[in-house]
């Protein structure tokens, strides 16, 4: 399928200069807005993973945050969900945020709105019956369109999109990642990792080492004073932040 213009302009420019000009545009166009971080102030970094929960990531990875003493907000596929509840009883028992992915890795942008909002409505109540009511939901690749963004809201759900990431779907060093994800990052931002890896047909997932990745960042946080903290943490002490973010 043909991409937009609008979608080879974006990919046409650093991600640096994307936050640059979506932190730009969010001052002024926020009528219509998925929350993109925290609008006041804040040494807080919302720390979030997609895509899991994995066997094989997500445990060491809740070792990792254990031991730092941090919390995150984890998007959930519902199928994996369902899977590994072991895994999402502990994400609860251990304070972080569980938040809603989708069933599966699949872009409602690619579906009629129809479809979409019964695989939502299912999905959301499928997670339900393991962690309790759910608030926020990020689409599957960030997909979006107008007529998604409002079937969402409309049953309730608050949209979390991202600021900061380490395009960890992407082969390369735990170290290289860690700092691709620092490079840009800010207090009230919401940073983009993953703990599952849902890669396009076709697409090796990366072969590295993402809890290291995640060590590292987290020691990068802390050497610029940001600490690390669920979506709902952030917003509810800063203010959403509003984005108009909508793309294939």
């Amino acid at each position: 399928m043909a991409r937009s213009l609008t979608d080879r302009i974006r990919t046409s420019l650093s991600p640096a200069a994307r936050q640059n000009i979506r932190r730009f545009a969010d001052r002024f166009l926020t009528s219509i807005g998925s929350i993109n971080g925290a609008r006041e102030p804040t040494k807080l970094v919302a720390v979030t993973f997609d895509d899991g929960p994995d066997p094989s990531v997500t445990p060491r990875l809740l070792d990792l945050l254990a031991k730092r003493n941090c919390k995150a907000t984890f998007f959930v596929l519902t199928e994996k969900a369902h899977e590994h509840p072991d895994i999402v009883r502990r994400l609860i028992k251990e304070g972080h945020e569980v938040a809603l992915h989708f069933d599966r890795h699949d872009r409602l942008t690619e579906m009629p709105v129809q479809v979409a909002r019964r695989r939502l409505i299912a999905a959301r109540s499928s997670l339900e019956e393991l962690t309790g009511p759910i608030r926020f939901f990020r689409p599957p690749y960030g997909g979006q369109s107008l007529s998604t963004y409002f079937m969402a809201r409309s049953l309730g759900l608050e949209i979390v999109t991202w600021g900061p990431y380490a395009q960890d779907w992407a082969e390369q060093a735990p170290a290289e990642a860690a700092a691709r994800a620092l490079s840009n990052m800010r207090g009230g931002d919401i940073l983009l990792l993953h703990d599952g890896m849902e890669m396009p047909p076709g697409e090796p997932p990366p072969t590295f080492d993402r809890v290291r990745m995640v060590e590292l960042i987290l020691d990068g946080m802390g050497k610029a004073s940001l600490a690390p903290a669920t979506v709902g943490a952030l917003v509810d002490s800063g203010g959403p932040r509003l984005s108009p973010w909508f793309r294939h």
